[in-house]
């Protein structure tokens, strides 16, 4: 989780199948669903989402027993005879109705991700949701401010507010601040646009909602797989309402403390400098191919030496019109393991590279230097679905976030960093994500123990939510924890090794205290075209462009 905070791929790329046609009735106040008929997309939109065409049928299948509704909430639980707005749900039911055993809700994270999909995806990829949709009926939901539900938009500053330019070579106070008063602007003109939505979207709140869907269905209780943010939401539902939960699983686990986005972002650029080592292990097994030290050790002082030599004289390749700095080194240092074999090819190629050469082979499809296709622009198909929301992510965090938001703290802190890991430390956020934004957290969450069925899994090497937050969490509100061997974000539910756990888990309740190994890491014979995305790592760099992650 980060600044650019994103959506957990297993719903972000998530098939389209139906919503709720723009003609259905806003609910009556009656606390129940008010079901309308769903949209069946076109072909063309399936495509458009990356549905292959040898899925189709699948998904139209899908389609045959997926109902579509709304839930009408409070705006503010304060005032609940108030303004109303409404969550919108889609219902995948289960295919065994004599033996249904209850219904499971999912959310992939963000916050601002959209889960209405997020049955449909995990049914079609996972043979073992497929399963667990035989006994359950899968529930997803767009978040308030989300996708179907009622949507947060917020304006942009005027004209005369640009980006300011960003020099290669490490940050400057004085461009932090230039970032910095670019942030303010950007939040307080989202502010404006409509205030008395915004300042009601929070985590308590959504956790409120999905009790008010619980409630709405018809269940006395309801189980939840949540992912990154989508943890922290069912930490909040669970301590808000212990009654209603009947097993949940929680992946990727966000920590106790992530209302306070300073303690957040120091944790994960933390876990991000734990990965080197890892990594360089990995490099110097192979130095007959990459040759970049033979232990660990030189490994990582090549790395350590490359990133102060491109900070002082960032290299400018002749056939790329921008300067590149030591970021970059540090980037592929902290690449996800699948990549290894890409990242560690283009720090090599880095490495013996000069100002004037031509970008090496290696560092083409990385750095984005291939050629273009120059093929026509296509408009997305116009009933193509929000799968995340930028101003609904920000106005989350911002309501939570309970750290300091002026320049001075930050720029403290973000050179205390610098110090503290030296490889990652500039890969972190480089402004305070919620500058500018008007008011104080308006209603911090609060975690409570219960007694019911959880299970915690936690990946030991990943950064987006560190493997640290898992025991915080545990201690907090109590569970099992469960460990995945990788550091891929959101692993659980793509790696069938570790999702037979995840079915176990919620055809028995019995929670499991072991482990699975997850993504495993390629040896050098493997050729990495992509890689499958939870939230952005702390830099935000690694951004799916076509079939490669590059640095942008």
């Amino acid at each position: 989780m980060t600044a650019g905070i994103g959506v957990l791929a297993v719903a972000a790329g998530a098939f389209g199948l139906a919503v709720p046609a723009s003609g259905a009735a806003a609910s009556s106040g009656s606390g129940r669903v008010t079901w309308g008929d769903c949209v069946a997309y076109s072909d063309a939109t399936l495509e458009a989402m990356g549905v292959p065409p040898d899925e189709v049928p699948r998904i139209r299948a899908l389609l045959a027993r997926t109902d579509c509704g709304t839930v009408q909430v409070p705006l503010d639980y304060a005032h609940p005879a108030g303004r109303k707005i409404t969550v919108a749900i889609s219902r995948l039911r289960a295919t065994d109705q004599k033996h249904k055993r209850g219904s499971i809700a999912v959310n992939p994270g963000g916050p601002g991700g959209s889960g209405y999909l997020m049955p449909h995806q995990l049914t079609l990829t996972s043979p073992q949701f497929a399963a667990l949709n035989d006994r359950y009926d899968l529930i997803g939901f767009d978040p308030r401010g989300v996708g179907y539900s009622t949507r947060a938009e917020c304006a942009r500053p005027g004209d005369d507010v640009v980006p300011p330019e960003i020099p290669a070579g490490p940050l400057t106070e004085a461009t932090a601040k230039k970032i910095y008063d670019f942030q303010v602007a950007q939040n307080q003109a989202c502010w404006a646009s409509d205030p008395t939505f915004l300042r009601q979207l929070t985590t308590t709140d959504v956790a409120r909602d999905l009790d008010r869907v619980r409630a709405a269905l018809g269940v006395q209780k309801i189980s939840y797989f949540g992912v990154s943010w989508g943890t922290l939401l069912g930490q909040v539902f669970r301590s808000l309402y212990p009654g209603s939960v009947d097993r949940m699983w929680l992946d990727s686990v966000v920590g106790p403390t992530a209302n306070r986005l300073d303690s957040r972002f120091h944790d994960v650029t933390a876990a991000e400098e734990r990965k080197v080592p890892r990594w360089a292990a990995w490099a110097a097994q192979r130095d007959a191919t990459y040759h970049l030290g033979d232990t660990a050790d030189e490994v990582i002082a090549v790395v350590t030496r490359l990133k102060a030599q491109l900070d002082a004289a960032p290299i400018v390749f002749s056939d790329l019109d921008r300067e590149l700095d030591g970021n970059l080194a540090a980037f592929l240092a902290v690449a996800p393991s699948p990549v290894w074999p890409d990242a560690t090819a283009g720090l090599a190629a880095l490495s013996t590279a000069t100002t004037g050469d031509p970008v090496p082979d290696a560092l083409k499809s990385i750095i984005g230097a291939e050629p273009n296709d120059p093929g026509e622009p296509t408009e997305p198909p116009a009933d193509l679905p929000e799968q995340f929301n930028e101003t609904a992510g920000t106005a989350i965090l911002c309501n939570d976030d309970t750290s300091p938001h002026d320049f001075p703290t930050f720029w403290r802190t973000y050179r205390g960093w610098q110090q503290e890991f030296p490889i990652a430390g500039s890969l972190g956020v480089i402004t305070q994500r919620c500058a500018g934004w008007p008011i104080p957290a308006t209603e911090p969450f609060h975690l409570r123990k219960s007694s019911g069925s959880l299970q915690l899994s936690g990946h030991r090497w990943e950064s987006p939510t560190p493997y640290s937050w898992i025991a915080q969490v545990r201690s907090t509100i109590g569970g099992t924890v469960f460990t995945v061997e990788d550091d891929i974000h959101g692993s659980v539910a793509r790696v069938p090794e570790c999702t037979e756990h995840l079915e176990a888990y919620f055809l028995t309740g019995r929670p499991d205290a072991g482990g699975c190994t997850g993504v495993i890491p390629p040896d050098t014979s493997a050729s990495v075209a992509s890689v499958t995305a939870g939230d952005a790592p702390v830099s935000t760099r690694w951004a799916p462009t076509g079939t490669h992650w590059t640095w942008r």
